[in-house]
């Protein structure tokens, strides 16, 4: 196309001056880069430390109510949770664990799992009474690994009685270590329904186990349930309470990460926006002067042919030239600066995140950014280019 030629040509042969607008464009744009390089590391590295964690996805009720297995069903339809399993009362969630040979005992806390808990993933959960995960504080004090079989003892009292049963598990996983910090195993909701049972006075059948008082209809205390993600944990503890659960969640600390990002995106954009507009009047205002210097040269242009579009896209296409130059220049300067950052300050960082970060859809969004503000400011001077006259060379000349 004759008006890009020519309009290459002469940013050439104005070189001097078109590279002072791409360095200004630069000194604009790499620390815009920098800055939305340092908002994504911060923000991704604060989530994968949530996400790292899955009890910050946890919602659970306080309080004890009875809640049949209708119930327990119902709250699996709430939207936002992906998993719940009914919770025993807690007196009834310890038991005292043992190697085999009675060595190494531990009092416990037992956690009732179930399919696709997200607390134990990538683990299957347990489904069989003989079959429990340990907590890696569990599974290091009692030196216990997959495979290896424990015991599992609990005691009741009926009037003056003590009395106690034991039964023989076998590790089938040890949970990851944000699962739970202290000693722990993950059973079966069957099983810690029996053992709550037992304790009871109630008979187990499943366990070949008897007691003095009847046996009712199961019932759960409480519940324990994961949302599918962080930005779910609020909504879904919302629908709870609306039904009337009293739930605890930890959902202060994530919204202050996502309000960190939101702070900061806000942040970006104010800056992006006051740079922008000061660029944009800045290149506008010297398009359009370099155009009137230029009036004489462009209507001899016009003269010989060129046509009105032709004119227009002079200044037009000088001024995208200097966003992709400009825009380029950036990106090498914000590369540069985030290697310095991030071999300075990343060192700790949660799966060897990088503090200063960008996605190729992010530079991709800020280059996009940079040649609309770059048309927007050629616009004008592409208009005034326009209305240059074929005539105006002659008399010029």
């Amino acid at each position: 196309m004759l008006s890009l030629r020519l309009a290459l040509a002469d940013l050439w042969h104005e070189r001097g001056l078109a590279a002072c607008f791409i360095v200004a464009l630069a000194a604009i744009m790499a620390p815009l880069l920098v800055l939305l390089g340092l908002k994504t590391g911060i923000v991704d590295t604060m989530r994968a430390q949530l996400l790292e964690d899955p009890r910050m996805r946890e919602i659970s009720s306080l309080g004890n109510r009875t809640l049949g297995e209708p119930e327990i069903e119902a709250l699996r339809q709430v939207p936002g949770l992906v998993f719940v399993v009914g919770r025993t009362r807690q007196l009834a969630a310890t038991a005292t664990l043992a190697r085999a040979d009675g060595s190494q005992a531990v009092t416990a806390e037992l956690i009732a799992t179930g399919p696709g808990d997200p607390l134990i993933a990538p683990l299957a959960a347990p489904l069989a009474d003989g079959e429990a995960v340990l907590s890696a504080a569990a599974a290091r004090r009692m030196a216990l690994g997959p495979g290896d079989k424990f015991r599992l003892a609990v005691q009741r009292r009926l009037g003056e009685q003590v009395e106690g049963k034991a039964l023989t598990l076998t590790v089938t996983g040890i949970a990851p270590a944000a699962a739970f910090g202290r000693e722990g195993a993950f059973v079966s909701v069957d099983l810690l329904a029996a053992l709550e049972d037992y304790r009871d006075g109630r008979p187990v059948p499943r366990l070949g186990w008897d007691g003095p008082n009847t046996l009712v209809l199961r019932a759960f205390a409480g519940f324990r349930a994961v949302a599918g993600g962080i930005e779910a944990v609020a909504p879904a503890a919302a629908r709870l309470e609306a039904l009337g659960y009293t739930v605890s969640t930890r959902a202060d600390e994530i919204e202050t990460v996502l309000r960190l990002d939101r702070n900061l995106s806000a942040i970006f954009l104010i800056v992006a926006v006051i740079g922008g507009t000061g660029f944009a009047l800045s290149l506008g205002a010297s398009l359009i002067g370099h155009v009137a210097r230029k009036r004489g040269e462009l209507s001899l242009l016009r003269f010989m042919g060129l046509s009105t579009g032709g004119m227009a896209g002079f200044p037009l296409f000088q001024g995208v030239a200097i966003a992709i130059l400009g825009t380029g220049l950036a990106v090498v300067v914000f590369l540069g600066a985030a290697e310095v950052i991030n071999a300075r300050f990343s060192e700790g960082l949660p799966g060897g995140g990088a503090l200063c970060r960008l996605y190729p859809p992010q530079v991709a969004a800020v280059a996009g950014l940079a040649l609309a503000v770059a048309v927007a400011a050629s616009s004008l001077a592409g208009v005034r280019a326009a209305r240059v006259e074929p005539g105006e060379g002659v008399r010029h000349g």
